[in-house]
């Protein structure tokens, strides 16, 4: 039987998607191994420490230096002084569960791992937004029915983490590219398969994917998944009601494979990073990209070659397959999580003025949307108007194949897919193994 919680979590995470703009979610630059930044700290601050998988000058890490720098000019009574640790997002997890395990947890930590979640909440780990929201009367700062889809997220009773994204996850692509070719947005699996061809037989990359990161692979394994068997697909498979051997996964392995095989990803795939599969879309050098309504980010940054030749469309129907035309995958980003055992008055104010201004910084400085409250009606540009015009014609939110999983059941998921995409182990191994890591970890 489906669980009515997770259920009741795709009604909700599905109106708060139309609302306004995932775990993160997740996703934007990060770098690789692991580096110290530390500023000047501000006479009498209280020094910080923070883990996250983005640099101080880009997404969330930079939204985050920046609202901290705004705040300690409001001349608060304690400065925060940010000292910050950069690791690889896929690095992120097994960097977690070292720290936990010696006690030694940052005082703000990035994660979009449900499992760590419930364990660190049990544990007491996490200090709780309710409290700091009602402390600092900073309830307004969260609509209502925002932190109740967040609650369901997260599967608790209380809210412990706040959102990074209010997003949408779909295929950027190259208008220009798509003209010059006399190209049509592809409706059909079949469709986006033809595209494909026709930019590979005129020396295009056809799609861009950051394979080493694997959850960019994943995250393309999922879509095809949703098309193929509705959103209740991957929740089924979560939940241990359906096998990630049926055939409606089967048929998304072997998609990805074929991708892969063909050559429609370009050389290397597994060894591209979101740095560089960034550099290729943006120059103009790959014509689709799946990615998140956080992309605007990068597309409002100097690195953007293509200018305003770019558009957005959700993932492909299924021939026979029971999803929607127009579902986008949803979601609320990573999160950001406070350790309690670091927190105190200083630290509370400092949270109660991200909760109040996050939204407002996101949008100024990257034109992203997030599940803020704003101070007032956002002047939108460009890339955030594709976003805002694709969620008007969103019918359906579809969940990352992930968002359940714990870390032993996704480290399979995303180690297998790598090999998957190169043609390293068959659809159906990769369903085998999948099944062995789920019955393993019950």
């Amino acid at each position: 039987m489906k669980s009515k919680k997770v259920m009741s979590m795709i009604l909700v995470a599905a109106m708060a998607a139309g609302l306004v703009g995932c775990g993160s979610s997740g996703s934007g630059n990060s770098s690789d191994g692991a580096s110290d930044t530390e500023k000047d700290a501000p006479e009498g601050s209280k020094t910080v420490s923070v883990l996250t998988c983005w640099d101080e000058n880009s997404d969330n890490t930079q939204i985050l230096v920046e609202a901290t720098n705004r705040y300690n000019e409001t001349d608060p009574e304690t400065p925060i002084n940010l000292q910050l640790e950069v690791v690889a997002q896929d690095s992120m997890n097994q960097k977690l569960s070292v720290l936990a395990a010696s006690s030694d947890l940052p005082d703000v930590f990035c994660t979009g791992t449900q499992e760590y979640i419930e364990t660190y909440v049990g544990q007491g780990w996490l200090k709780s937004i309710d409290e700091v929201m009602d402390d600092f009367d900073a309830k307004d700062a969260l609509a209502e029915e925002k932190r109740l889809a967040l609650l369901d997220l997260t599967k608790q009773d209380g809210l412990y983490v706040l959102p990074c994204d209010q997003s949408i996850e779909g295929i950027w692509y190259n208008t220009e590219i798509f003209d010059k070719y006399g190209l049509e947005v592809p409706e059909t699996i079949d469709d986006f398969m033809d595209v494909c061809e026709t930019l590979l037989e005129n020396d295009v990359q056809p799609m861009v994917c950051p394979g080493k990161e694997k959850w960019p692979i994943t995250r393309l394994i999922g879509s095809y998944a949703t098309m193929a068997g509705g959103v209740e697909a991957i929740v089924d498979a979560n939940n241990g009601d359906l096998s990630w051997g049926d055939d409606t996964f089967i048929q998304a392995y072997s998609w990805l494979a074929e991708m892969g095989g063909k050559g429609y990803f370009g050389q290397g795939v597994t060894t591209v990073d979101t740095n560089t599969a960034n550099s290729l879309f943006l120059s103009g050098k790959a014509a689709m990209y799946y990615n998140g309504s956080w992309f605007t980010s990068n597309l409002n940054s100097e690195e953007n070659q293509i200018g305003e030749n770019v558009g957005l469309f959700a993932f492909p129907t299924v021939d026979g397959g029971k999803g929607e035309a127009n579902t986008f995958t949803t979601s609320y980003g990573m999160y950001w999580c406070f350790n309690s055992g670091a927190y105190d008055e200083a630290e509370g104010a400092w949270m109660a003025y991200l909760l109040q201004n996050y939204g407002d910084v996101a949008m100024e400085l990257q034109g992203r949307l997030t599940a803020y409250t704003l101070s007032s009606e956002p002047e939108v540009d460009y890339y955030t108007n594709i976003v805002l015009e694709a969620q008007e014609k969103q019918t359906g939110s579809g969940v990352w194949p992930e968002y359940a999983m714990v870390t032993s059941v996704q480290d399979a998921e995303y180690s297998n897919a790598q090999m998957l995409i190169l043609n390293q182990i068959t659809p159906e191994a990769y369903g085998e193994a999948m099944d062995a890591a789920m019955a393993s970890a019950q």
